[in-house]
């Protein structure tokens, strides 16, 4: 005796178990990642601590931007190195970088986050938040594009004057 629906029936289960395995699946790959990110993060942190510019330009791929607030892009991994040399040089004791949300493909990823700039003497000098375009290179993730602004207001300038960059 056949039952009318019930292949059907069957057929739907097993998509939606199988649906709910790759999501898990799906989990953990993220979770993964997410590691992997923060890592490259700790590498950055532990640079900046050292005042190693060499090993904080190691952080991004050669072809990187970044995106500083109130400046012009930053093109390539010799520029950033000096922009980073210029963000030192303001007294930057460390930073504190916080990985909110991840998510990518294998050969990219994008990372929303929160950083805080602490000062030498342990003051804190900003806070606000990032987003990240990381690429999969041979020797690991690398930032390919580091955009980032403060949570401070803005200082109003006088009328008719422009705002400097660093």
């Amino acid at each position: 005796m056949r039952f009318p629906g019930v292949g059907i029936t069957v057929l739907l289960l097993g998509l939606a178990l199988g649906a709910a395995g790759c999501g898990k699946d799906r989990k953990r790959e993220i979770g993964a990642l997410k590691s992997e990110i923060e890592a490259g993060n700790a590498r950055l942190a532990e640079a900046v601590a050292h005042r190693d510019v060499a090993a904080i330009g190691e952080c991004f791929a050669s072809d990187a931007q970044a995106y500083p607030p109130g400046s012009s892009p930053v093109a390539g991994r010799a520029a950033i190195q000096d922009m980073w040399k210029g963000i030192l040089g303001m007294s930057v004791g460390r930073i504190e970088l916080r990985t909110v949300e991840v998510d990518g493909n294998g050969e990219t990823a994008w990372e929303t986050g929160r950083y805080t700039l602490v000062g030498v003497n342990g003051t804190i000098l900003d806070d606000g938040k990032t987003i990240a375009i990381w690429k999969r290179e041979l020797e690991g993730w690398k930032l390919y594009r580091d955009m980032w602004s403060s949570n401070s207001p803005q200082q109003a300038l006088p009328s008719g004057q422009p705002a400097a960059g660093r």
